[in-house]
């Protein structure tokens, strides 16, 4: 078996891939690794808050390996921190990184290049799958989430804080991708079978990033 690391936003494809991997006898499944900001305690562009990202993990049964970083860091000190982490796996014998990347090439390259720096390797189980047939698969498996984020370039405000169903999706305006991987909205997953039971949370006010253009819905520990 070969131990791995899941890259975890606490959205709907890390969750899926988290799934796939759970179900493969070839992964022995280390823990999740998510980057957070030590400014704001939340995840960067999904701005839901470490608490309840940690609460996923302890529902889940592995390891959270969290990797806070100053707001205003510099791709240098992004870079050297993460190595940091890197190493830290490869003492401890695991040498791979599970991405939920669908299609974005530009940012595999990213990826693919930092784990070369560090001795390490990426592996992208979803990689070319049609986002349609994912975002079906994920919802009939019994997963449930909330859309935390939306660009309000690409989708209407009031699509922010509703649940990730195929309502949501028959609703999504033209050429916005069913998955979000262009980045049109990220969610949060609070059940579903990777969980040994859910995320208890309340829904807050909304709040704007990025001048305005994201839009985030305050997820609330309960």
């Amino acid at each position: 078996m070969e131990n791995v690391i899941v890259s975890w936003s606490g959205g709907k494809d890390s969750a899926f891939v988290l799934y796939k991997l759970m179900r493969n006898q070839e992964y022995n499944i280390k823990g999740l690794l998510s980057t957070t900001s030590e400014d704001t305690e939340r995840l960067p562009m999904h701005e839901v808050s470490t608490t309840l990202i940690h609460a996923q993990a302890s529902s889940i049964e592995l390891p959270l390996f969290e990797v806070a970083l100053p707001s205003n860091a510099s791709n240098a000190i992004y870079e050297r921190t993460l190595q940091q982490q890197f190493d830290f796996f490869k003492n401890n014998g695991t040498y791979t990184i599970i991405y939920a990347d669908l299609f974005l090439e530009d940012i595999k390259v990213f990826r693919e290049q930092l784990l070369s720096q560090a001795g390490m390797n990426g592996e992208y189980p979803l990689w070319g799958r049609n986002t349609s047939e994912v975002a079906k698969e994920f919802i009939s498996l019994g997963f449930k989430a909330i859309v935390t984020t939306i660009d309000t370039e690409k989708l209407p405000s009031e699509m922010v804080g509703k649940p990730y169903n195929q309502s949501f999706l028959e609703n999504l305006p033209e050429g916005v991708d069913p998955c979000g991987e262009n980045g049109e909205f990220h969610t949060f997953v609070f059940n579903g079978p990777v969980f040994q039971h859910p995320i208890p949370f309340t829904l807050g006010g909304t709040f704007e990033t990025v001048s305005g253009r994201f839009l985030h819905i305050e997820i609330k520990p309960s």
